[in-house]
């Protein structure tokens, strides 16, 4: 009997032993950011009271504080690597100071924005050999954020399979389910309300003898039925380093369709854009970023330029965190037209919609003209841990066909949409902690003042604490 025993204990043994968790060391990292930020006249008009804009936090306007919160957490082994980041993205108020305001709510017909604290970010991967590695979760994915971000970048969740080909090629295909929309005891179509994206992307980078270059074609179908359409994008994406000049470029194409035979669409988008580092305190650089306009919404043709995501805000050339540019300047508070994150005015207009963050991307957009000049640099000859960016956008609009002239009534609303003007100064106080200000000013060309009657300038003062562990 105690034989029996023995053999019971140590099948028992055996079965925890195989149920317990695999071991492996957990790395813990965050950051902290608190941003007290001032909003003026984001709608360009000083006699009127300014509307609330979006940003990360939720709804905001004129003297606010906004927190950024995050922690994160990673593993990894011979062939796999986990890692989550959870996130609190706040406004800071006595709501949310100790307490959660959910994604839904409402206070005083106020709609709450934010983001509660949940997983912002989460990476799963495991290597099979160099060439196959499985990919999942809800991190960032670009196709062309290292050049103009006119495609997508964004930390929609996806499913992926990335590789080196060889020492020169490389390549990522993911699958990417945007919206999953299933309502519970209704009948509806299991793809309404969806959006999916598919895309294929390959690198190869060669040495020429001057420097090396890294060309990368792609090509993304987004099957999006939330708005009845079907676009395939197919493009290029360029990067050298010639010396120490860094040119860069993309060109994309989307041809499609709104589906029950609505308006075909057709359109294009580029880039380019060159970094000469003159010295450690002067990098300069120009750029040129266009996107194509709709001058007819009454046609048959969709020919404004709409991105799966416009991410030119966090682009490395001409992005900044925090500029007013890439700030919400869409519906509501600004007629520009662009929505967080983006650069070009997708959301003017309205109607025949079939992209763009938040799905909110209107066909019908007067599209966008970007001549970009900028400068930075480590000062630390002056002051020590001292850098700097400062950058000036001139905007133009493509086509203004279908913008109204409120200035002017019936007459066509001139091209020039407005100047941009941003300074950021960042000083390291350690490699855990740093305070960084932008300065960033819209003065609006007279595109923008026929469309609102209006001349004031917008304005944006933005200051960082950011904590970093």
């Amino acid at each position: 009997m105690k034989a029996v025993f023995r053999l019971l204990a140590l099948a028992a043994v055996g079965t925890v032993v195989l149920s317990a968790p695999a071991v492996a060391a957990v790395d813990f990292f965050g950051t902290a950011k608190i941003k007290p930020t001032f909003y003026k006249n984001f709608d360009f008009d000083g006699d009127k009271s300014d509307a609330p804009a979006l940003n990360e936090g939720g709804w905001a306007s004129g003297e606010h504080m906004r927190a950024e919160l995050r922690l994160g957490w990673k593993a990894s082994g011979d062939a796999w690597k986990i890692k989550m980041i959870a996130e609190a993205d706040v406004i800071m108020n006595k709501d949310n100071g100790d307490r959660s305001f959910y994604v839904g709510a409402t206070k005083e017909n106020q709609p709450n924005a934010g983001g509660e604290f949940g997983i912002e970010r989460a990476e799963f991967l495991y290597a099979f050999s160099p060439m196959f590695e499985l990919e999942a979760g809800w991190d960032i994915r670009y196709l062309d954020l290292k050049t103009g971000g006119l495609l997508y970048g964004d930390d929609h969740p996806f499913l992926g399979l990335r590789g080196k080909l060889s020492e020169q090629f490389s390549y990522e295909v993911l699958y990417m389910p945007i919206q999953n929309n299933d309502k519970i005891a209704t009948n509806d179509n299991w793809k309404a309300g969806d959006w999916r994206v598919y895309s294929a992307k390959l690198n190869g980078s060669f040495d020429t003898g001057a420097g090396k270059v890294t060309l990368s074609p792609l090509v993304a179908y987004s099957d999006n039925w939330a708005k009845q359409a079907k676009v395939t994008y197919y493009g290029i994406e360029g990067l050298g380093q010639i010396g120490p000049v860094t040119p860069s470029f993309e060109v994309i194409g989307a041809s499609g369709e709104f589906k029950d035979g609505g308006p075909d669409i057709s359109s294009w988008a580029a880039f380019a854009g060159l970094e000469v580092p003159v010295s450690k305190a002067f990098s300069p650089y120009v750029a040129l970023r266009y996107t194509r306009g709709d001058d007819d919404k009454d046609d048959d043709d969709v020919n404004g330029f709409v991105g799966i995501t416009d991410i030119g805000r966090f682009t490395p050339l001409m992005g900044m965190d925090g500029n007013i540019l890439g700030e919400h300047l869409a519906s509501g508070a600004s007629p520009y037209g662009a929505s967080l994150y983006a650069y070009a005015p997708e959301r003017a207009v309205g109607g025949n919609v079939y992209g763009g963050i938040g799905n909110g991307g209107s066909g019908n957009n007067p599209g966008q003209r970007l001549v970009a000049v900028g400068a930075k640099g480590d000062l630390g000859t002056v002051v020590s841990n001292l850098s700097y960016k400062t950058q000036v956008f001139f905007i133009w609009y493509d086509k203004t066909g279908n913008l109204e002239n409120v200035k002017d009534p019936g007459e066509d609303v001139d091209k020039y949409a407005g100047t941009t003007l941003d300074l950021q100064l960042k000083y390291r106080f350690s490699k855990n902690f740093s305070i960084d200000n932008i300065v960033s000013a819209f003065v609006p060309g007279s595109g923008i003042e026929d469309q609102v009657d209006a001349s004031d300038t917008a304005w944006l003062n933005m200051l960082t604490f950011a904590w970093a562990y």
